[in-house]
């Protein structure tokens, strides 16, 4: 399907072993969300290593996106600007309290059998950043000159992390920390693509995120002049209190699911709720009740909705249940489906087609319904798409071993990547290189 001589060059320098290694040799670095420094400073030595000018951009203390350009030779012709986030979302503190199983190897390193790639780090979002890394690589080796500027983005903070409490810091800011620093600090293109796991469908729209916290007031009473009324509102301990407000909640977060989903060209949004946390009473100090009980709720909005509808809904939800509750929003994203991407999204099926031989299928409605960094670019106008290998998940699920992608999977998507690059930069060939690609 590939017509192009020059096409075949370049797809010609992406070597399975070495996309394969890069990837797990990335996957291996500890680099929870909030600590990026090591897979930081290892990017910037690979891209370094391998000829890439690049440099390390401060977002907050001790947490810095790396940034390389590849200048075109046409001023006039588009550019592109591939992103992946560095963070992981597992290796935080307090994380046993969120994982039931943290014995699983899965969550702590990566590896390869036969076929596939483990490690949690490599489905997020290692692999992919992998993939558009080696393509450009291969663009480079091949000697072809792109006439419009290429960028490769590896950035901190993506993960949907947010300070509360005595959580506090710029260790705990994510949810587009790092992609939003690139995009106030002019790392613009004409044209994005967010490298992410998408079963290989292409999405320009997300979902944006609220986190609110919700406080019932109780008494702290001593144990054996503890009571319960007949009405659970009335109960003293704010614990026992919550229970009844989190089973409305249930309710009322399947109802607004069913009426809040987004229809766009590219397929659905289904905007989900989750109650993600809860604290109350003292660990060592049982024997009183709990005077004070939070619950922490991440509500997914769609395009269009804002946090106070949110906010405002809840206070119905509370009001209606004859109690009294605090809520505080603590985290604001807004969800956005792109404008002006008709060129990326052909240039992306076009490479697909290239690669597979049909068009990729629609987008699902679980990477529709997540936070991805194309909202940040999306909103300030920049086309922005992420469209990224599949990720294999519980089905195939095997013990201690967790999910994984695929070898050949991840060649194809740094094929397209690098097919896509060549179709939306441009190129020519150098005069006189000698090709090295036997």
């Amino acid at each position: 399907m590939i017509s192009s001589d020059l096409e075949k060059r370049v797809i010609g320098f992406i070597k399975e072993e070495e996309l394969v290694e890069l990837a797990v040799q990335m996957g291996n670095i500890y680099s929870p969300a909030g600590d990026e420094k090591k897979m930081g400073d290892f990017v910037f030595d690979w891209l370094k290593s391998n000829r890439f000018e690049a440099f390390k951009q401060e977002v907050v203390k001790d947490r810095y996106n790396v940034v390389s350009l590849t200048k075109g030779s046409n001023s006039n012709s588009a550019s592109l600007l591939f992103n992946s986030h560095m963070d992981s979302d597992v290796g935080c503190p307090g994380d046993e309290w969120a994982i039931a199983e943290p014995e699983l190897i899965y969550y702590k390193k990566a590896w390869v059998e036969k076929d596939r790639i483990f490690g949690k780090s490599v489905l997020n979002d290692r692999g992919p950043m992998a993939a558009f890394m080696i393509a450009a690589k291969a663009i480079k080796d091949s000697g072809i000159i792109l006439k419009g500027d290429l960028f490769l983005t590896m950035v901190v903070g993506e993960i949907g992390m947010a300070p509360i409490d005595e959580f506090q810091g710029t260790q705990y800011l994510g949810k587009g920390l790092g992609s939003r620093h690139l995009v106030d600090h002019g790392i613009v293109a004409d044209h994005v693509l967010v490298a992410e796991t998408t079963n290989f469908g292409i999405t320009w729209a997300e979902a944006g995120a609220v986190y609110l916290k919700i406080t019932l007031k109780g008494e702290a009473v001593y144990t054996p002049r503890s009571y319960r009324p007949d009405k659970i509102e009335d109960h003293p301990n704010a614990i026992v209190k919550m229970s009844k407000l989190i089973q409305a909640l249930e309710e009322w977060a399947t109802k607004y699911e069913k009426e809040n989903v987004y229809k766009f060209d590219g397929g659905e949004i289904i905007p989900k709720v989750a109650i993600g946390a809860i604290r109350g009473g003292v660990p060592y100090k049982p024997f009183r009740t709990s005077g004070v009980c939070s619950i922490y709720v991440d509500v997914r909005i769609p395009p269009g909705k804002d946090a106070l509808s949110i906010k405002n809904q809840l206070r119905q939800l509370i009001k209606s249940l004859n109690m009294e509750a605090d809520i505080q929003i603590y985290l604001y994203r807004p969800g956005y489906e792109g404008k002006n991407v008709s060129k990326i999204v052909k240039s992306a099926e076009e490479a697909y087609l290239k690669i597979f031989g049909q068009k990729p299928k629609k987008v699902s409605t679980p990477v529709t319904s997540m936070w991805r960094d194309i909202n940040v670019f999306n909103e300030r106008g920049i086309p922005a798409i992420t469209f990224g290998p599949t990720r294999y998940s519980i089905k195939e699920l095997q013990k201690n071993k967790g999910n994984f992608l695929l070898k050949q999977d991840l060649v194809n998507i740094a094929k397209i990547y690098a097919l896509l690059a060549l179709d939306i930069c441009k190129y020519e060939k150098y005069e006189n290189v000698k090709d090295t690609n036997s």
